[in-house]
């Protein structure tokens, strides 16, 4: 039985769309899709969110059929395999394409929200002709220029270190992968947002950072982002604020270039496998064969070669269809290159993420492919959402900023609601 046989026949009702598209990543991808584990990671989420009530225990089992399917029902063995080939030719992991099928992506269900693709020539006349505008207005006061703008109020934050804090930084980490912020002050000029404020992120925990517009909810990310916060140096974190740069990178290899160590390891790996090649010292040789071997298992731990599989799926699961992702970064508008800043935090998957409104850019469908992907999140986040829907289905906490103060639940935004009607009531 062929792949596409087995999922028309399991799943009548699968859109074609779904169907072309995980044929193409499984066919394209054969040689790093080795267990049902490889197989769910790259397009498990996309078939349970495309069949009604598709248990978990359920794609499981279509991904090992798949599997079967995909190497004809043979058992693979990842390490052995790479054993044996390791040594003996380079492994361009950042060059493996899946070269499928020009699909239709299921989440452009109307013309607005498709990606608009910008016209190159009136882009650059656009843009020539914002900045001769700026340079008129600059020229046209010339005085203007000198004067300070005292309506440009900068944002400020200081926050109180503990000793074990302080002593756990200094060592060059901790073991702990929580977040304390104690005694927060927080001002915008001479207003202040928070006064004295203590925040403690548990690791694991998905947080809602809510409050009145005004309260200062992004500019406390801000201060976290910016590291006038203090996060301890063992803990990542990447924050969504500003869209990608367009030029011409290809979509799907911005977001493998974002991992800078997996950069590192292929460039060293090409370097030491051309020394290999061109010396005739075998002392030389044998050092560098060495080196290249850690350079493998480093890349075999950290599964760099599903890479190129997973940044596929989380570009698909944000609506950019498979075409798409081989198209220059400069075609598409900000609103889409916002979508692939948010591609690129999702596959570096850092402690600590941190989103100010992540839904604003997303079409209905591309925000249950994030619901899901986020409530499968196994480090920290922290989400400023206006959505209550979002929040109820992704957080595990709530943050309230109000009073110049915060206080934290547990439970979700329906759970926090709750809570603060029951105050309410008490306080009556």
């Amino acid at each position: 039985m062929t792949i596409s046989a087995y999922l028309t026949s399991t799943f009548p009702d699968l859109p074609i769309e779904v169907k072309d598209y995980v044929e193409a990543v499984l066919r394209e991808n054969a040689d790093d899709l080795l267990s049902k584990e490889d197989v769910a990671e790259a397009v498990g989420v996309h078939i349970q969110s495309s069949v009604e009530g598709l248990s978990d225990e359920a794609v499981d089992l279509v991904c090992e059929k798949l599997a079967s399917l995909l190497h004809n029902g043979k058992n693979v063995n990842r390490s052995n395999e790479i054993g044996q080939r390791r040594l003996e030719q380079t492994v361009d992991i950042s060059a493996q394409h899946f070269d499928s099928e020009d699909v239709t992506s299921i989440w452009k269900v109307s013309t607005r929200d498709t990606p608009s693709l910008v016209d190159k020539k009136k882009l650059e006349k656009a843009e020539t002709r914002a900045l001769e505008k700026t340079t008129k207005r600059e020229i046209g006061d010339g005085s203007k220029i000198q004067k300070k703008r005292p309506t440009d109020l900068v944002a400020t934050a200081s926050q109180s270190t503990s000793r074990r804090d302080g002593k756990s930084d200094s060592s060059g980490g901790g073991s702990t992968m929580d977040v304390h912020l104690n005694n927060v002050d927080i001002s915008i000029g001479p207003k202040q947002l928070l006064c004295g404020a203590d925040v403690v992120l548990t690791y694991g925990r998905r947080y809602g950072l809510v409050g009145r517009n005004g309260a200062g909810k992004s500019t406390f990310l801000k201060m976290i982002s910016s590291k006038q916060l203090k996060i301890p140096s063992n803990i990542s974190m990447l924050s969504v604020e500003q869209e990608v740069e367009g030029d011409d990178t290809e979509v799907r290899q911005s977001v493998l270039q974002s991992d800078t160590r997996r950069m590192e390891l292929l460039h060293r790996e090409e370097k030491l496998q051309r020394l290999i090649k061109e010396s005739s010292n075998d002392g030389d040789k044998e050092k560098y064969s060495t080196e290249l071997g850690k350079i493998y298992t480093e890349m075999e731990e950290s599964q760099m070669d599903r890479a190129p599989a997973r940044v596929a799926s989380i570009l698909f699961g944000l609506g950019f269809t498979p075409e798409e992702q081989k198209q220059p970064t400069k075609e598409f508008s900000g609103g889409w290159r916002m979508r692939l800043a948010l591609a690129k935090a999702l596959f570096m998957r850092p402690d600590l993420l941190l989103l100010d409104e992540p839904t604003n850019m997303l079409d209905m469908r591309a925000i249950i492919w994030l619901e899901n992907h986020l409530q499968e999140w196994t480090s920290t986040i922290v989400i400023v959402s206006h959505d209550r829907s979002f929040l109820n289905t992704v957080c595990t906490d709530i943050i309230h900023l109000h009073s110049k103060r915060i206080d934290q639940y547990r439970g979700n935004y329906a759970v926090f609601e709750k809570t603060m009607k029951e105050k309410l009531t008490q306080q009556e």
